[in-house]
């Protein structure tokens, strides 16, 4: 099983891959790897992805429309707050449930980082079943349950 969390930036795309505990930063022709990477993941991660990272991922692809993930996406926003009430920023959510966030250098890169890392956060107080979700999806960490 492979798991990536995600964070898109105009001209960048982070990766941290939780099997091999990694962020791996990619920017220009070697967005086309960490394409292929998210592709061929069982699960991606991200915070805001559904109006966010998917649309970036499918221009960086030269697509007209977000890149598809099928059921393999988890959209943290999503889950924390749903898509009714909007919710937070990654900051406001993460602070809700961490008192600090580590330090990461102050760089476009470095702000990537960061972001892909209170993701991954999240994401694992969700996987633990300790998320305070606020009127998102109650969606085991499992997956949704058909």
């Amino acid at each position: 099983m492979t798991t990536l969390i995600i964070d898109t930036g105009t001209s960048i795309v982070g990766i941290y891959c939780v099997e091999e505990a990694a962020y791996t930063p990619y920017y220009g022709d070697n967005i086309a790897e960490a394409i292929r990477r998210i592709e061929s993941a069982d699960e991606v991660v991200t915070y805001n992805g559904k109006h966010r990272d998917l649309e970036d991922l499918g221009r960086f692809a030269g697509l007209d429309h977000e890149l598809p993930l099928a059921d393999r996406h988890h959209d943290m926003r999503s889950i924390c707050w749903s898509d009714r009430i909007w919710g937070s920023s990654l900051r406001d959510t993460y602070s809700r449930h961490f008192p600090e966030c580590p330090s990461f250098p102050g760089t476009y890169q470095g702000s990537n980082e960061r972001d892909v890392y209170m993701t991954f956060k999240l994401w694992e107080l969700w996987r633990a079943g300790k998320l305070r979700i606020v009127d998102g999806q109650d969606v085991p960490a499992n997956g949704p349950s058909d």
